[in-house]
């Protein structure tokens, strides 16, 4: 059995909870042990998801194990629904009581009547999946919970779907995207799924006009909003100039309307730049080495990045399981955290882009940049440091000039 020594990668059950907590007229209500709960609520406040009076428990005991009692549960629906009258409670199983096959789903349809709230089931073990599994889920379950399929469209309004807290600087690419889309277009930003929504929002996604998707985790979802709605979807998240101009193009493409000439002009100047930055002879590392960690969509948009500037990738690590597609185009996941630590003793004279666990264990002579979680140092509170579209292009110029000076 594998023996994980530091920061073990959040399951299916964690990413669920933590969308949940993002619909600000829910509350999420979970039938297990006290403990699990407190260190949920500490895995998230350090994420930056202080939502007081969202995330509860009904705490089981031995006996409610053993003799299947469900008392408590029942008591705590209806006490929660008394106290704050959410529009929905959303019922979690624990590990332990999803493993005796607790029956919320019968539970709720037997409280139903004698409840304002809506009563939604989610059942989760927590055991064998990982939080992309997890988001995969919960974003197709909402849209189908929630979503109205006969809206009226809006127009120049779109959605960004595939948001969430579990991924680094979250906030901060929303606000780039928004600015790409405004400047290039004169569209503006309808609701970000799923984070902080509600019940209404996500039942008014269908009146956008296009869906942009920042996670691949988000594509059942958008699949399911384009048959049902017919609202087309751009799954590109933009890395670098080249990217951000491709990802502008392909929306374009999708409702008709041609990119502002200028801003092509500006990405393709500042792309020109960078470049020659790099085949100066000036430089003291021609070509340049980079590591990356963190989500799918995070190495491979910066993996993609870099290969454009001729860097070579030492690796490409993804830190949840990974289809044979996503494997493929060279990305690795580790099974054994044994053999990843192996891997890092390695990294030398690299541009490591990491989480902050990865970074602390690779060598002094390597230049770090936290891009992903977990992130134990601080919290992100900015909205203007994004590591997508131009400004994200902007930020990793300058980590380039950091490290090929050196």
């Amino acid at each position: 059995m594998a023996l994980i020594r530091n920061f073990p990668v959040p399951s299916d059950r964690m990413a669920i909870i933590s969308t949940l907590l993002n619909i600000e007229d829910a509350v999420v209500l979970e039938y297990g042990p006290e403990g699990t709960t407190h260190f949920s609520m500490n895995f998230f406040n350090k994420l930056g998801q202080d939502y007081p009076n969202r995330l509860f428990t009904t705490g089981v005991d031995d006996s409610d194990i053993v003799m299947g009692s469900t008392e408590n549960l029942e008591r705590g629906i209806l006490e929660l629904d008394a106290l704050y009258s959410p529009k929905a409670i959303f019922v979690l199983t624990s590990s332990v009581t999803s493993i005796i096959g607790t029956d919320i789903a019968g539970i709720c349809d037997s409280l139903q009547s004698k409840v304002q709230s809506r009563l939604i089931p989610v059942n989760s073990s927590g055991l064998g999946a990982d939080y992309s599994a997890g988001l995969r889920k919960i974003y197709l379950q909402l849209a189908k919970l929630f979503v109205q399929p006969a809206v009226v469209k809006q127009s120049k309004r779109y959605n960004i779907l595939g948001a969430s807290p579990l991924h680094y600087r979250a906030e901060s690419d929303i606000c780039e995207i928004e600015s790409l889309l405004r400047e290039a277009f004169g569209y503006e930003l309808l609701h970000c799924f799923a984070m902080n929504t509600t019940t209404e929002t996500i039942a008014e996604l269908g009146s956008a006009e296009l869906n942009i998707i920042l996670a691949a985790e988000a594509l059942p979802c958008a699949e399911y909003l384009q048959s049902v709605t017919g609202t087309p979807y751009v799954y590109l998240p933009p890395y670098g100039y080249s990217q951000t101009t491709e990802f502008l193009n392909s929306v374009a493409a999708v409702i008709g309307q041609p990119v502002k000439e200028a801003m092509l002009q500006r990405l393709a100047e500042k792309n020109r730049s960078l470049k020659m930055l790099l085949n100066s002879p000036l430089l003291s590392r021609t070509p340049g080495t980079v590591f990356l960690k963190g989500d799918y969509d995070t190495v491979k948009g910066l993996g993609d990045f870099f290969k454009e500037l001729r860097f070579n990738i030492a690796h490409s690590v993804c830190m949840h399981k990974i289809t044979g597609a996503a494997a493929e185009a060279g990305i690795e996941y580790f099974k054994e955290e044994k053999e990843y630590l192996q891997l890092l003793k390695d990294i030398r004279h690299c541009l490591v882009m990491a989480d902050e666990d990865t970074i602390a264990k690779t060598d002094a002579t390597n230049l770090k940049i936290c891009v992903s979680h977990p992130c134990f140092s601080h919290r992100t509170i900015a909205k203007h440091l994004p590591f997508m579209g131009e400004r994200g292009a902007d930020m990793l110029f300058e980590y380039i000039q950091e490290y090929v000076n050196m």
